[in-house]
């Protein structure tokens, strides 16, 4: 017996509410054992372990196989330990005998995958293809499903703010809860978004790159690189543009290339290597 309220000794008479009904809302792992199954001694604590640290995520049904013989024989047990996983009423999943550790845990973490987990991983396909316009409807859609989903509308800001869509990243990210964007990675998204609005109505970034090789002085056009930059998520270029700023010509607009730094640097945090070296060079060229 256990004292857990994510295990349960079941029987046929409360298996439909304690395996059927739970699954509803959490996998249940049906374990049938036995007591002079000696495999089941390691198995049954092992994943009482589990249900415990998985905290409601999982149940664990424990199926005394030779007293409730009617189960056993109901869902064709033949051999002892049989883990059999049943969620949302079906049963998914059947292992026999003794597994490893990892792959009940395998097997726990995909079916407790978020629906948007698959949706995030499609949109990264999509977008490494190129299928820019399909990822982004794609996360559209997903948010429909979920509209309170805080993951879905960061990675729909993220794809936005690559796309120069800035205002409606800035929406999305304005309707997290205060504490989501007071956190990575919404609050990077937030500082993103003045590169974002240096970026609006400029020329696209091969040009840019072109007009700042062919006037190195075009500090204006040397800013708004920094910012496409930026956005496409090439860091170490951008704080090599707004360094190039401030060694050219540290006035140009109010210090726009130390403010430009300084933004960068409270994007992607005191922890990051870039930051770290460009942090130092800044004081070195400043001092």
């Amino acid at each position: 017996m256990t004292d857990s309220p994510y295990v349960f000794e079941v029987n046929q008479h409360n298996f439909a509410s304690v395996v059927v009904e739970n699954s509803q809302r959490a996998p249940v792992l049906v374990d049938f054992w036995a007591d002079w199954c000696q495999p089941c001694k390691t198995l049954t604590p092992l994943l009482t372990k589990l249900a415990q640290e998985y905290r409601g995520g999982i149940i664990l049904a424990k199926v005394n196989a030779e007293t409730e013989q009617a189960l056993a024989a109901h869902f064709q047990v033949r051999s002892l330990p049989t883990v059999m996983v049943v969620w949302q009423g079906q049963i998914v999943e059947q292992l026999v005998g003794v597994q490893p550790e990892a792959a009940y845990r395998a097997l726990i973490d995909q079916l407790l995958a978020k629906p948007g987990d698959l949706i995030l991983e499609q949109v990264e396909t999509l977008w490494q293809q190129g299928r820019q316009k399909q990822a982004v409807e794609l996360l559209g859609e997903a948010l429909k499903q979920e509209p309170d989903s805080v993951e879905l509308k960061i990675a729909l800001a993220e794809k936005l703010l690559q796309l120069d869509r800035g205002e409606k990243a800035r929406v999305l990210l304005q309707s997290l809860p205060a504490e989501d964007q007071g956190r990575q990675p919404a609050s990077g998204l937030l500082a993103r978004l003045q590169f974002s609005d240096l970026a609006q109505g400029a020329p696209d970034l091969a040009t840019l790159e072109v007009q700042v090789r062919a006037t190195p002085d075009d500090y204006a056009a040397r800013r708004q690189l920094a910012a496409r930059y930026v956005l496409a998520g090439d860091y170490e270029a951008a704080l090599e543009q707004f360094m190039d700023i401030l060694r050219r010509n540290p006035q140009f607009e109010e210090g726009a290339g130390r403010k430009g730094l300084i933004a960068m640097f409270e994007m992607l945090g005191n922890e990051d290597p870039l930051v770290i070296t460009y942090r130092r060079r800044m004081f070195s060229l400043l001092h």
